[in-house]
Parts: structure tokens; sequence; C-alpha cells
């Protein structure tokens, strides 16, 4: 087995391409992202569609475990280890190839259930990813101000949902505001038709707003009312975003 290669400076150039995988902008200019946490670890490094290439490990790690053998290893001092493991973890972080993400044209019909989402919180776009797989929505569209899908805290939110959910890029939510493209979406917001009774189509594209942001008071297709409890207490993204997936599976449902 290959010994790993030790990194000692922060000045070492994989170290700032690592350190840039924190962050979006160094996710889509390297094309990598860090994966942490071990059950995580070790699921994602079973999936063959994930390219795990390489393995950073903290001082002292035990080689027992089995490794893809095509990853290189390295072993870190302990401070930069820490100033990437930055959940704690104090175990191998993975850096993983990124898949490519195509754009979607959005003047077209959506085909099955699509979710539009501009959620530019980490763990909310992870949780909602992660809810989107459960609910087998056919393609996220991600909008420029949506966070990176594989920033390393969407990554742990989705629980590794984003290496298997289908994503799309979509452009801005201003770019929404055409006649060509508000024809086909469905707004989850603060008022409109309740999304119980209403009736689905098997083909939605559901725009989820970004977080106390809410979407833009754009002539929509439709509008679907934000369930609210009766504390009055506003449901956030993820979880109202959750409620109407649910709602448009048990519409499909036979009666």
């Amino acid at each position: 087995m290959n010994q790993p290669h030790p990194i000692s400076s922060r000045q070492n150039p994989h170290f700032k391409r690592w350190i840039s995988l924190l962050d979006s902008q160094g996710i889509k200019r390297h094309h990598q992202c860090l994966v942490s946490g071990n059950k995580l670890r070790r699921e994602i490094g079973k999936n063959p569609g994930v390219s795990v290439q390489e393995i950073l490990l903290p001082p002292s790690w035990n080689f027992c475990e089995d490794f893809p053998y095509q990853s290189k290893r390295y072993e870190l001092f302990n401070s930069l280890f820490q100033e990437l493991d930055v959940f704690g973890t104090k175990e191998p972080l993975l850096v993983c190839g990124v898949p490519e993400i195509s754009s979607m044209d959005l003047t077209q019909a959506p085909n099955g259930l699509e979710v539009l989402c501009p959620i530019g919180d980490p763990g909310n776009l992870g949780a909602l990813l992660r809810c989107c797989r459960a609910f087998d929505v056919r393609t996220v569209i991600l909008l420029r101000e949506s966070v990176h899908p594989f920033h390393p805290k969407v990554i742990r939110a989705s629980s590794g949902a984003v290496f298997v959910q289908s994503l799309h890029w979509g452009g801005s939510i201003a770019d929404l505001n055409t006649a060509e493209t508000l024809k086909w979406i469905t707004a989850l917001d603060l008022h409109g038709t309740n999304m119980a009774t209403v009736k689905w189509s098997e083909n939605v594209r559901l725009l989820i707003g970004e977080e106390g942001v809410g979407v833009p008071p754009f002539h929509f297709a439709n509008r679907l009312c934000i369930p609210q409890n009766h504390t009055s207490i506003p449901l956030n993204a993820t979880v109202a975003g959750s409620i109407a997936l649910y709602a448009y599976r048990q519409g499909l449902s036979p009666r």
C-alpha cells in the first residue's frame, strides 16, 4: 500500500486548492468538493458514480480502512487538517470530482416534477435536496442565487443525496420574469391556492423561494399557499417545500 504524501505548509498548492473547496467559487474553479463524516465517506467511497480523487488524512491515521485504491493519499499536519475539517470529525476527508451540471431551458414545459431553487443557505439547500430525493423529484433546477450544491455543508445536510439527485442550472430568479417562462411555474408563496385542495398536474415546475425573501411578485401560472400552523410561526423554505412535495405525491396517488 502506498504511503501518504506529507503536507506541512499552508503555501503548498494542494492545500491552497483544498482550502478553496470550502466556498462555491473554489468548487466551480476546480470541479472538486470535500466530503466528510464517517458514514457518508464510506457510502461515497463505494458509489461507482462518484470520482474519489484524493484522500486527506489526519496525522498518524490507521490504514486499516478500505479506501479506493486509485485515490492519492495525503497526510496533513494537524493544524492544516483542522482548517479543512470544518465539522471537527477528526477523520479522513475525501476530495471528489464534481459532476457536470448542464443548464435547462425554462421556456420549455416541465417534464414530471421539477423544483426551482434559489436557496443560498447551505443547510437549507442540503435538507431540501434530501427531501427531493426522497420524493423522487425528477430534477432540481438551481438558480444563480443558490449556493453551490457541492458546498461541504450542502453535502453534509443532504446526507449525500446531492450525488444522486439530478441537477441543472437555471439562470437568475430575475430571468424568470418572462411570459414564456412564467406560464410553466407554480410558485410556493404565503398567499394563493390551498395546496391541499389543488388538482395537481403530473408535470409541475415548483418554485420554492429563499428563506425570508419568498418569491418575487411575478405573474406565475399558479401560486400555492404555504401551510401555516396554529401558532402562526412561519415555516422555513425547506419545510414548506417538503410539504408541497408530499401534497404533490398525494395528489397523484390513486384515490
